[in-house]
C-alpha cells in the first residue's frame, strides 16, 4: 500500500466533506441541507475506514502519545501528538493532533512514546 497515495486520497475526501459542511451552513431548504449533511457523513465514514481510524481502528492496536523532535510540515518541534499508524516499510507515521487534524510525518521525527 503506497500510504502516501492514500492519505492524498483521504485529505481531498475531508476537503470535499468541508465544502458539503459550508454548503449545508449556507442552504436555506431543510431538505437539501440534509442531503448535504449526509453526504458530509458519508465521506466521513470512507475516510475513517480508508485511514483505519475512529470505529475502523485495527483491534489490537493501541494509540500512542508522541511528541515532534523535529519542526515538520506547519507542526513545530515538541508538539504533542497521537500515534494511530507506523507504517515501518515506509518511515511514515499517521498522527493526530489535539484538534483532531491528520498528518503523515516521518517515524524518526517522532520520540517520548508513552
Amino acid at each position: 500500500m503506497n500510504i502516501k497515495n492514500t492519505f492524498a486520497v483521504a485529505k481531498e475526501m475531508e476537503a470535499l466533506a468541508d465544502g458539503y459542511n459550508e454548503l449545508a451552513a449556507k442552504e436555506g431548504n431543510e431538505e437539501t441541507r440534509n442531503i448535504y449533511t449526509e453526504l458530509t457523513y458519508h465521506l466521513d465514514e470512507l475516510q475513517s475506514k480508508l485511514l483505519q481510524i475512529s470505529n475502523y481502528y485495527p483491534e489490537g492496536k493501541v494509540e500512542k502519545a508522541v511528541a515532534l523532535t523535529r519542526e515538520v510540515e506547519e507542526l513545530p518541534i515538541g508538539s504533542e501528538l497521537t500515534l494511530l499508524h507506523a507504517y515501518d516499510n515506509e518511515n511514515l507515521a499517521l498522527v493526530e493532533d489535539e484538534g483532531m487534524e491528520l498528518y503523515l510525518v516521518p517515524l524518526d521525527a517522532l520520540g517520548g512514546e508513552e
